[in-house]
């Protein structure tokens, strides 16, 4: 799961959504703000996220200081405890917690995530008092210049003291193309401080006393009828100009929808539709015109004003349908939560901000699969020119990349004479050492089908292994950044890929030993040296295989063997003992088995 797949809402359930990448950039800009990956619980992409628990008290503090400001009935401040005290404690801990929290973001979206959690801690700390003064219910709607100068003016007083602090590195961890709109959407369009969900949103509550959009209610409901009234009249009637709109830009609504009023919602929400309703002076002009508030409303103020506060509207309440769908991914923690111990016990990652911004367990159980080509030394070293080696690696290369993206993996780097791949660091599925070894099988098959082509001489050796890797992220430049991953089990995977006419850490030479007799093979010697020309596992990864699989225990030559047949590449896959491989820094020996397969 990509960052830009977290901003997407399925269109069936949105409530003014219509879905598709290009709405959501159409609001949040392009490239879309980045977020870290999300772990899955039951499928679903979850965030937990803690806060240090001093913060939400001194936030209740400051959120009573300014409702006691603007007339809410509310116990009186302990003493010695002002606005201004109020204000200053909170800011100070705000601060340190952004200039730690900008400071440890590495282009992955660490301050957008705290942004949209701390938002969500502000909406629950009103929630809270709402229920225990009645009176906060309307007058947090109120609230909105002060919430959003306060944390406009920090946001940038933080952006300043860490550029200052250090200008170009600031400049180098930012990079050229930071989108900083959704955070701009979380302070200045008015939703995010007050509403908890887009479900929950009432438009009469919130038009009745907010003070950021120059339209009242019934204004804004008079022209939201004659805009419904008017693309359900074209749906129906079969407006041309409407239809290719809907098809153009609304692509993910079912067809289904544009019978329903929830879905006519949708379609007239749309930036390009309200663009092409609005546009038509003497149709949707004059019914608009016709309405008796709306023209007396335009003997005021410039009709163009009243359109552009009822777009500028729109386009925020559809801004916050997608941060309250991001929202919704969010797991506050609270301080001595029970459940924090067992979620990392669970691999799960905790996102903590506080005066150091750190992401606990910032790993995950990954499958790394390494694919290394045979022969490459002996061929670059001048048996053949630089264009036509350049020329065979694309051939076999170009091959194997749609057998990884049909079962999911990540290309994590191209090694030269080698490709590694992951499977498991976008989206986790316990299946993942399956698909691994389905890459595997197909691009042996495939390597072999252009050897007898004669397309190419390489042979290969591959490797799998399961277990967890730490997800890093470097900084190639401005515009670059390169996500891998790193740690013991992507070494021994590594290991695993050993040449198959060299012990693992020597260079290749006539005097090694001769290759295996079979085509495709994995062997070990009596002195542990692995020779892989095949698909070497390593006892982690059949494990998993073992715990997901209904492997069929059989007596294979010198050795029990299991065996899975597989409906989706039609492989019956058997799984070897080959024998414990010594490597070089790894003390103890490392079991290994063979993976063949035919049909």
């Amino acid at each position: 799961m990509g960052s830009d797949s977290l901003f997407l809402k399925d269109p069936v359930i949105s409530r003014f959504l219509s879905g598709g990448l290009a709405e959501a950039e159409a609001l949040m800009g392009s490239p879309l703000p980045s977020l870290p990956l999300p772990d899955l619980e039951g499928g679903r992409p979850v965030y937990h996220v803690k806060f240090h628990p001093q913060l939400r008290t001194l936030l209740s503090r400051w959120l009573q200081s300014l409702l006691r400001e603007i007339g809410a009935e509310l116990p009186p401040a302990q003493r010695g405890n002002g606005a201004g005290r109020e204000a200053a404690e909170y800011e100070a801990a705000l601060e340190r917690m952004l200039r730690s929290v900008r400071v440890a973001d590495r282009r992955v979206g660490l301050l957008n995530l705290c942004w949209l959690a701390h938002s969500r801690d502000v909406v629950e700390s009103l929630r809270e008092l709402e229920a225990r003064h009645p009176s906060v219910k309307k007058l947090k709607y109120s609230l909105f210049p002060l919430l959003s100068s306060f944390y406009r003016r920090l946001d940038q007083s933080v952006r300043r003291a860490v550029e200052q602090a250090d200008p170009a590195r600031a400049t180098f961890l930012a990079g050229a193309r930071e989108n900083v709109s959704l955070v701009e959407a979380i302070i200045e369009d008015g939703f995010a401080f007050t509403e908890l969900s887009i479900g929950e949103f009432d438009f009469n509550a919130f038009l009745s006393a907010n003070k950021r959009y120059r339209l009242a209610g019934d204004l804004f409901f008079e022209i939201y009828g004659v805009l419904l009234k008017e693309t359900e009249r074209r749906l129906r009637e079969g407006d041309r100009g409407l239809q290719h709109r809907v098809a153009r830009y609304l692509p993910g609504l079912p067809k289904e929808q544009l019978q329903t009023q929830a879905g006519i919602v949708k379609v007239m929400m749309n930036a390009q539709v309200l663009a092409y309703l609005l546009g038509d002076a003497w149709g949707t002009g004059a019914r608009l015109l016709a309405v008796e508030k709306l023209r007396a409303e335009a003997g005021r103020r410039r009709s163009s004003e009243i359109t552009e506060t009822f777009l500028d509207l729109v386009k925020g309440v559809k801004r916050f349908e997608v941060i309250s769908h991001l929202r919704d991914q969010i797991t506050l923690m609270k301080f001595g939560d029970q459940e924090e111990g067992a979620r990392l016990d669970l691999g799960r990652r905790l996102f903590e901000f506080g005066d150091s911004a750190q992401v606990l367990n910032n790993a995950v159980n990954a499958t790394v699969l390494f694919l290394d080509l045979r022969g490459f030394t002996q061929t670059s070293e001048g048996h053949i020119s630089e264009r036509d080696l350049t020329q065979e690696l694309y051939t076999v290369f170009d091959a194997f990349i749609p057998h990884v993206r049909r079962f999911g993996g990540t290309v994590d780097k191209v090694l030269g004479d080698g490709i590694m791949i992951t499977f498991g660091t976008r989206r986790a599925d316990p299946l993942d050492p399956l698909s691994a070894v389905r890459t595997a099988v197909l691009c042996q098959d495939t390597l072999q089908r252009l050897r007898e082509e004669k397309k190419t001489y390489f042979k290969m050796g591959i490797a799998i292994h399961y277990g967890r890797v730490y997800i890093a992220r470097f900084i190639a430049d401005e515009e670059s950044v390169q996500t891998t991953v790193i740690g013991r089990n992507v070494n021994l995977a590594g290991r695993l890929s050993s040449a198959a006419r060299k012990p693992i850490d020597q260079d290749e030479d006539s005097s090694d030993p001769a290759p295996p007799a079979r085509e495709m093979q994995v062997t070990i010697d009596a002195a542990g040296t692995l020779f892989n020309e095949g698909i070497a596992i390593s006892r982690d990864t059949l494990t998993q295989l073992e715990a997901h699989l209904p492997l069929v225990q059989a007596e294979g030559p010198g050795s029990r063997t299991m065996e899975y047949f597989d409906e989706q590449i039609g492989r019956r896959l058997v799984f070897q003992y080959a024998g414990d491989a010594k490597f070089k820094g790894v003390r103890s020996s490392f079991p290994v088995y063979e993976v063949s397969f035919g049909s």
